[in-house]
């Protein structure tokens, strides 16, 4: 009896250990998870979600534990990478992107929050968008490395 016991339990032990796996939220094709550990290989606490379309989106962060940058990348339901987002704070932006904001009819709103988000897209068209308060007001507004500043525009995701 001991014996069928400890086989039971040594069975019981190997099955929950090989369903652990890196991916909490759902298991998104190989193809999408190689392409995803290929572009960040250091990524740590992923968390992958099945986006409504039939894509998917992967939480993660890099960078050294505990004190990682949150970042969200965005996979289409083929498998295209297509965007990610990176939390950064307001004193990583690059100057010029600040100054742009400064310079535009934006220029006198406050800040909502002490970090912007970096959209890093297929297309290149990469930008940052910061949070603002202005008259009351609360907006999104988008600024990339062209000096175009403009309010929010919501892309494929």
């Amino acid at each position: 009896m001991k014996r069928i016991f400890t086989i039971l339990t040594v069975a019981v032990a190997m099955i929950v250990a090989a369903s652990c796996e890196k991916y909490e939220d759902g298991r998104p094709a190989k193809d999408i998870r190689a392409e995803f550990e290929k572009m960040y290989p250091d990524a740590w606490d992923v968390e992958w979600e099945r986006y409504r379309d039939g894509g998917w989106v992967v939480s993660f962060e890099t960078g050294k534990w505990p004190d990682g940058t949150d970042r969200k990348a965005f996979y289409d339901k083929y498998g295209n990478w297509v965007q990610t987002i990176t939390e950064v704070l307001l004193a990583d932006v690059p100057q010029n992107i600040m100054n742009y904001l400064q310079e535009s009819d934006y220029g006198q709103a406050q800040f909502e929050d002490n970090d912007a988000e970096y959209f890093e897209t297929q297309s290149g068209d990469d930008f940052y968008r910061f949070d603002l308060v202005m008259g009351g007001r609360e907006m999104d507004v988008d600024v990339n490395s062209n000096g175009e500043v403009t309010p929010a525009t919501y892309g494929y995701f």
